[in-house]
């Protein structure tokens, strides 16, 4: 029996059948064909016709190949330029170009991309980038876009940017530059919720970066570093060989600031780069700066504060530990030139902001302590007169402790040199000191505002040499060493004790009469000053200054002097007192013979005491001498040497026979007491009017009238100025 379902009716329905499935088959064959030989093409113009529909035609982006792999997710890119299309942009575009060999994407999330969702990504790789800006966009753009994270949102497994380059600026001069980078991220959420996640940086889990060879420009200076490493899960930035150029003489600024700086190695440890950027605040364990070396010259005005220049990077930064090794800081463009080598410190909890550099702060340099200790530092004062020098500089601002070693001043100049420098008469000086030790130093102090407040200092073993030469005119102006010159000083200074041990003076002078030099020599100096002060709070005439010493002259004769005076007072008022012991007069030969002509012939001293006042007009007073045997003897000068003369014989025998009394007390019994009488010559030191008021009571205790011993205290050398 026939089938049914074979009948005429669906016969002729199984052609048209075949011919849909066959349809089908052509599509799928087509669109399979297309994806293989078309898509790539397709994309490829897509992307260059984006590019340039974006930019208004003002960019071309060329790609050289392009290949998708959809079963794999993957997308490669080859030989992608992207250049100004124009010969002038908009100002709302950069000009830059950029040239990238190599672009692998992996792993591309196909359905979110269609559904428009969080696209995940394993991977992009970008190798052989080079960007060059030469200029940036002048303004922003009008309609500004959603941000790129908004427009586009993915989560990246891994990125990696290989070989990484490119300049800034001009081709022809550009002002900054990058050789080579290799830059890496890890689990990149590029999505509003990443931007806003405390815990990543720039939408990373961590990031890794090896620049090469970076340079750039910043205020006229060249500023360029061999390798940047820089890792945010290791908390880790490194950088070395850096250095920085100042500008050519005659370019950048005029009175701004000049820096040559380089710095082989800067390491930071436990970095948290992400508070940086979430919270402008820098955080990081500690730093290390090895063999820095800084010279600079200060600009014209005073820069602002360290916290307002960093203002722009971080409103806040936290280190706790800052250590510096084998530094090197040295000021150009002072006469002074100021110089500190090899510099060790160590900083503890360091923090600046505006708030750190508040009085009461209790930080010395924005940090809670520091310890550290130098090599030699220099400079020159009066330049180029006295260079200056310390051999080591040891302190401990938590212990308030600083300690300085072989401390020294040396003059360049002779004292026959100053006066001609000069036109007028100076003292030459030369000191040195082998140990000064601040105890109780309050650097919280000397940070906030250059008050310097030391409890104590003692000066080990100080040498002080005043070497003068009477040929010239006597200076006009008044001295400096005073007390009352403290007045003058800006800022505080308070130094609740000092001592002197086992200090010397050494005095030399060259008069007019001869060329002979005389000498007068203090030895075995030990003093102690108690409120050295111009802070008007602990200086007042309730609470003077004093002072107790004691020494030898010429190592024979023991002095023993006490002082108190005001450093406050405008009347510039002194009590000085004290006494001298049993010495044979003839010490004083050695600087009286040569400069005065004079010789004491025979005199033994018993004891002296004496009692002195000073102002700005007068000094006044007693003395008390005990001695016999007194006799002078007055010399000449000829033919290279002091010897007797007929004049001078007469004059000795008319000044022992008439003037001096060659004892005291005399024959009778009667004690004679010298009065000091002498005007303050305010142009001279504070010792020369010490001295002027003791010569001039021991002058007058030997029988000479008061207004003779106070005209020959008062008389001081003058002649013409050495020959050039």
């Amino acid at each position: 029996m026939p089938d049914s379902s074979l009948s005429p009716a669906a016969t002729r329905a199984r052609p048209w059948g075949r011919w849909v499935l066959f349809a089908l088959a052509l599509l799928i064959a087509a669109a399979l064909a297309w994806l293989k030989w078309g898509l790539d093409p397709w994309l490829r113009r897509k992307l260059e016709k984006q590019v340039a529909t974006q930019t208004h035609g003002q960019y071309a982006l060329s790609v050289a190949g392009l290949r998708t792999q959809l079963l794999a997710r993957a997308l490669h890119l080859r030989g992608v330029a992207l250049r100004p299309a124009t010969a002038t942009l908009a100002d709302t575009l950069p000009r830059l170009s950029l040239q990238l060999a190599r672009l692998d994407l992996s792993g591309v999330g196909l359905l979110a991309l269609l559904r428009k969702q969080t696209v995940p990504i394993d991977s992009l790789t970008l190798d052989s980038l080079r960007v060059q800006v030469a200029a940036l966009a002048r303004r922003p753009a009008p309609h500004a876009a959603p941000p790129l994270f908004q427009q586009h949102p993915l989560r990246l497994g891994y990125l990696a940017l290989r070989r990484v380059g490119g300049s800034f600026g001009p081709t022809a001069a550009p002002i900054g530059r990058l050789a080579t980078a290799d830059i890496s991220a890890r689990d990149l959420l590029f999505t509003s919720a990443g931007a806003a996640d405390t815990q990543r940086l720039a939408f990373a889990a961590a990031w890794q970066a090896m620049l090469h060879g970076p340079a750039g420009q910043l205020g006229g200076h060249r500023i360029t570093a061999q390798l940047i490493h820089f890792s945010s899960d290791k908390h880790l930035f490194q950088l070395d060989s850096l250095r920085i150029a100042p500008p050519a003489p005659g370019q950048g600024k005029p009175g701004a600031v000049r820096v040559a700086f380089s710095l082989p190695r800067l390491q930071v440890l436990g970095l948290q780069a992400a508070h940086w950027q979430h919270l402008r605040r820098f955080r990081a364990d500690s730093a290390r700066l090895s063999n820095p070396s800084l010279t600079f010259r200060p600009p014209a005005q005073a820069p602002p504060p360290l916290w307002k220049l960093l203002a722009p990077l971080f409103r806040q930064a936290d280190l706790r530990q800052l250590a510096i090794a084998n530094g090197y800081l040295a000021v150009a463009g002072v006469k002074e030139g100021p110089a500190v080598r090899h510099v060790f410190a160590l900083g503890r909890s360091i923090r600046v902001d505006s708030a750190a550099e508040q009085d009461g702060a209790r930080r010395v340099l924005y940090a809670r302590g520091w310890t550290g200790r130098t090599g030699r530092i220099t400079a020159v004062f009066m330049a180029p007169l006295y260079p200056a020098s310390i051999g080591h500089l040891f302190l401990n601002t938590e212990h308030q402790a600083l300690r300085l070693t072989d401390l020294a001043v040396r003059p360049t100049l002779t004292p026959a040199q100053l006066n001609i420098r000069s036109g007028y008469q100076l003292t030459q000086l030369t000191a040195h000191i082998t140990e000064l030790n601040g105890q109780g130093v309050d650097f919280y102090q000397l940070s906030d505002n250059s008050h310097l407040r030391v409890a104590r200092v003692v000066a080990e073993r100080p040498y002080l040499k005043l070497s003068s030469d009477g040929r010239g005119p006597i200076n006009s102006q008044p001295s400096i060493l005073t007390p009352e010159a403290m007045r003058k000083l800006h800022a505080h200074l308070d130094v609740r004790r000092l001592d002197l041990r086992n200090g010397t003076i050494a005095a030399s002078y060259r008069s007019p009469r001869t060329p002979l030099i005389g000498t007068c020599t203090i030895n075995r100096l030990n003093a102690t000053l108690r409120n050295v002060s111009n802070d008007p709070r602990h200086m007042t005439m309730a609470q003077p200054l004093t002072g107790s010493a004691t020494a030898y002259i010429e190592n024979r004769c023991r002095a023993q002097v006490q002082l108190t005076t005001s450093l406050l007072d405008p009347q510039g008022r002194q009590h000085l007192w004290g006494s001298f012991g049993p010495a044979a007069l003839a010490i004083l030969n050695p600087i009286m013979k040569p400069t005065r002509l004079i010789e004491f012939k025979s005199g033994d001293v018993q004891g002296i005491t004496f009692d002195e006042y000073l102002d700005r007009q007068h000094i006044t007073g007693q003395m008390r001498a005990r001695y016999s045997g007194l006799k002078f003897e007055f010399l000449g000068y000829k033919k290279g040497e002091v010897k007797k003369t007929l004049l001078g014989r007469v004059k000795s025998g008319v000044v022992n026979g008439l003037v001096i009394r060659d004892q005291n007390p005399r024959p009778d019994g009667r004690f004679v007491v010298g009065e000091l009488t002498s005007r303050r010559e305010l142009q001279f030191s504070v010792f020369t009017a010490w001295r002027q008021g003791l010569l001039s009571g021991l002058l007058n205790s030997t029988g000479v009238p008061t207004k003779l011993a106070q005209k020959y205290s008062e008389s001081s050398d003058k002649g013409p100025l050495p020959p050039h």
